[in-house]
């Protein structure tokens, strides 16, 4: 195929899981996925090979693919959709609900269209679905296996109950769960466009071409990393249960392929820092993609060049009975740090300093409610700028939620949303500051942190400094109440919950 005729093609197809989260976002009822984009969208050929994913949520979109493996032998039909959110089958956390539709063109399978949201609340033991003490994962909420949502394009109205049934705010969940229907119907729709537009056998050809030549990409910019074996360790604050922290470590051996090994990696956690295999390897990926520099779309050919380990009950790959609600949205984070870490031997002057490894999970609710949030903070310096402030960084790509959104949609006021000064580690060039975030609760309901460099901070590199490790606390009745970095309680109406986020490490001597 030409190189004009499979790039003019090559963005009719990246353009349609752009389309489909834009129909998502619009159509979502809850600020969550509404305002936040707390989403991800995708396309697969026939084979179940990703063909190419909107540039959403990094943890969600590697993860996709073993969602989508899980839907050939349910045999499903043309207008069928199945939905799952086992950790174990489908990857991340249960909040993160999956749908994915087969595609059928002339009557045959030529695709998939699939979507993951984060809920604000699918059950457990606590509001919000992401409690900072679970010790399995049965305490975590509703677990879905794959199932029909739809069923030759009618609703199952029976798992639609059970799902309704056991969450805090059923009206949220049909709304959020229509809204990733319909982003999948769009999917199919449009894909069928793109196949009577160009024809059937043109698609076939254009899939293999797209695959090859992400491969190629992929394999010219990975060849930019000196061969040799590389290897770091790094540590999270601890596991929710237990006061003490938690080993990661890496070896990466750069070849003619990438190869990662977490062996030596910390065992299963009795708390809720697992992290499923599919979310380790979506830290993988996500950490050579950012070497790459070429804005390619990621397909099978991308991840076909990056081979991961890790051992059975380890930390990175527990039993499917293990809690792993931080694993995805914490641990994922660290995956990362400690491959940086261990790639700044080899690229030195490439790898910036640590960012502020952390999502800083914040969750309010009741019976009525459910507020769920993840707090940006400062990004590491790079060997050429300053990092930037207040803003997500790596495995997390929302917004925030506006606090006009906030206070109409929960009885919740924000006492003060503001950069916190200082905060980023000094240096050649300083590190991003991190984030101020004071919410008044105006009624009682319950709290649920979960959080990451409370103790360790964010490394500075080459003689830069560290940034600041954040802060959790409490203010009551003038008082200030220090809470860990992974909490569920009980708080009072008039109470204010304040986070305050890490900042970025610094990158070179100051007097530099």
């Amino acid at each position: 195929m030409d190189p004009i005729t499979l790039e003019i093609l090559k963005n009719a197809m990246c353009s349609i899981p752009e389309e489909m989260g834009i129909a998502l976002r619009n159509t979502a009822f809850s600020p969550n996925i509404k305002e936040r984009m707390d989403l991800s969208c995708a396309l697969f050929d026939w084979g179940g090979k990703m063909l190419a994913q909107a540039e959403h949520i990094p943890v969600h979109l590697g993860t996709m693919h073993k969602a989508v493996e899980e839907v050939p032998q349910m045999k499903a039909e043309d207008g069928d959709q199945i939905i799952m959110n086992d950790p174990f089958r489908s990857g991340t956390h249960l909040p993160d609900i999956t749908l994915v539709k087969p595609i059928f063109f002339e009557g045959k399978l030529v695709g998939y269209s699939a979507n993951k949201a984060h809920h604000a609340d699918i059950g457990g033991i606590t509001p919000g679905s992401m409690a900072g003490k679970t010790t399995e994962i049965w305490q975590e909420g509703l677990i879905i296996p794959p199932v029909r949502l739809l069923k030759r394009g009618e609703e199952n109205k029976e798992v639609m109950e059970i799902i309704l049934r056991n969450t805090r705010v059923p009206e949220e969940r049909i709304g959020d769960l229509r809204a990733q229907i319909g982003a999948n119907e769009l999917g199919g729709y449009r894909l069928s466009e793109f196949i009577n537009k160009y024809g059937l056998g043109c698609f076939k050809e254009f899939t293999r071409e797209i695959i090859e030549y992400s491969g190629r990409v992929t394999r010219k910019g990975l060849s930019q990393i000196p061969k040799g074996n590389y290897s770091a360790t790094d540590w999270m604050d601890n596991d929710g249960v237990s006061d003490k922290r938690v080993r990661i470590k890496a070896k990466l051996e750069v070849g003619d392929k990438i190869k990662v090994d977490f062996e030596g990696s910390a065992p299963q956690q009795k708390g809720n820092i697992n992290a499923p295999l599919p979310v380790t390897k979506s830290g993988v990926y996500y950490a050579f993609r950012c070497l790459l520099g070429e804005d390619i779309p990621l397909n099978e050919g991308f991840y076909s060049n990056i081979e991961v380990n890790a051992p059975k009950g380890c930390l990175l790959n527990p039993h499917n009975s293990a809690a792993v609600a931080a694993g995805n949205v914490e641990t994922s984070q660290r995956v990362v740090d400690v491959l940086f870490l261990a790639l700044a031997k080899a690229l030195p002057n490439i790898i910036p300093a640590q960012s502020q490894g952390t999502m800083n999970n914040l969750s309010i609710g009741n019976e009525r409610f459910a507020y769920y949030e993840t707090i940006g903070g400062g990004a590491g310096a790079l060997p050429y700028k300053d990092g930037e402030s207040g803003i997500q960084v790596h495995m997390t790509n929302t917004k925030n939620t506006p606090v006009e959104v906030i206070e109409s949609a929960y009885p919740l006021r924000v006492e003060k949303y503001s950069i916190r000064k200082g905060s980023g580690g000094s240096g050649k060039y300083k590190g991003g500051e991190g984030i101020i975030r004071a919410i008044r609760v105006l009624e009682d309901c319950t709290l649920s942190i979960q959080s990451e460099r409370r103790k360790l901070a964010p490394k500075g590199v080459k003689g830069g400094r560290d940034g600041l490790p954040g802060k959790n606390y409490l203010l009551r009745k003038g008082k200030s109440i220090p809470l860990p970095s992974k909490i569920s309680m009980e708080v009072k109406g008039g109470d204010v919950i304040v986070i305050e986020t890490p900042g970025g490490g610094g990158w070179g001597k100051l007097r530099e």
